[in-house]
């Protein structure tokens, strides 16, 4: 908007190396071979909160709380609890703009649905991505098979991804 100053704020976190490493053994990213254009997203999720749409408002203020408690369980290690809270984000976000998510994601998220603990669709969806928190003994192999199973061909798959920690 024409006069607005935004400005970036980041505030980083401590873990212990044990929750960086059971984040590390957890964390898988999914490629849906799907990209999706979100150019009028930021319109569409403004217009819904200019018009004061219920739901957008009620989801928008959960997520900044969710986020805060988020920061909260990775703090203290709980990564289950950290997981839970994306699960709930990510039906948030669906509130906020139902385009972000589509068949194909939900059909990816189904056939994994009992080898994770949590899940959302990274950034606004246009990459192809999508991230989830492995359950506890589940592994990324184990992911990549179901996947393989169930989309055969396709190329929806694990990506091969590393968290960074500096």
């Amino acid at each position: 908007m024409p006069g607005l100053q935004q400005q970036l704020q980041v505030a980083h976190i401590e873990l212990s190396p044990q929750t960086k490493k059971e984040l590390d053994e957890r964390f898988v990213l999914i490629y849906t071979g799907q990209r999706r254009l979100a150019r009028n997203l930021l319109r569409d999720v403004v217009g819904r909160y200019v018009g004061n749409e219920p739901d957008s408002l009620f989801a928008l203020e959960e997520i900044q709380k969710t986020a805060a408690l988020m920061r909260f369980e990775l703090e203290r290690g709980n990564v289950d609890g950290f997981a839970k809270l994306l699960d709930y984000h990510w039906e948030l976000s669906k509130k906020i703009d139902a385009g972000s998510s589509n068949t194909l994601i939900e059909q990816i998220f189904s056939s994994i649905e009992e080898l994770v603990d949590g899940k959302l669709v990274c950034g606004a969806g246009g990459g192809g991505f999508l991230q989830v928190i492995l359950k506890k003994g589940v592994t990324r192999q184990m992911v990549e098979e179901r996947l393989k199973e169930v989309f055969m061909d396709s190329l929806v798959g694990v990506a091969d991804c590393n968290l960074v920690w500096e």
